[in-house]
């Protein structure tokens, strides 16, 4: 806790990393029922990593976090803007690997405590191999739905892009556990 609370005080970049992970878990049920407010939302969020970023010289992982939440943000954004775009609400597939994002989201600030780095990188890396099976399933299930081709692809898509999403993020957990 005292590591956590100093490298939070005291780093920049980890402090807008948690910051905007802390702020999507947050977030992801209203803008999976508004997608459009997506820019609006993320928009500040990738600013202020921008911002961390020009704060100067710090530690490969904790550059490598930063440069994981940007990723991370910017996918997600995308991923509500293609629904937003295609006017697609989230079906159940997308709701339960979107609750799987959130809960992975949560435990992000673990990943700094020397005690508990290691069960909180163990339940990420499962709720985002929870949410990828999902998403695997639905793709796999919308390309292989006879007819209504625009439709199957455009959800095959969106899958596609919340699976990358994923792998962002734990790209992000990653390089905060090495921190």
């Amino acid at each position: 806790m005292i590591r956590r609370l100093f490298l939070y005080l005291t780093d920049a970049r980890l402090r807008a990393v948690l910051k905007t992970l802390d702020d999507c878990a947050e977030a992801l049920d209203g803008l999976a029922k508004a997608p459009a407010s997506a820019p609006g939302f993320f928009g500040p969020r990738l600013r202020g990593l921008a911002l961390a970023r020009a704060a100067g010289p710090a530690a490969p992982a904790r550059s490598a976090a930063l440069a994981a939440a940007d990723d991370f943000t910017a996918r997600l954004e995308k991923f509500f803007a293609d629904l937003a775009l295609h006017r697609t609400a989230p079906d159940t597939e997308m709701v339960q690997a979107l609750a799987c994002l959130q809960a992975a989201c949560l435990r992000a600030p673990g990943l700094l405590s020397p005690r508990r780095r290691a069960a909180a990188l163990a339940g990420i890396r499962a709720l985002a191999a929870s949410g990828s099976r999902v998403l695997r399933g639905a793709r796999t299930a919308a390309e292989a739905r006879p007819g209504n081709f625009p439709q199957n692809l455009k959800f095959s898509s969106i899958y596609s892009g919340l699976d990358a999403v994923f792998d962002a993020f734990e790209r992000c957990a990653s390089a905060l556990y090495e921190s």
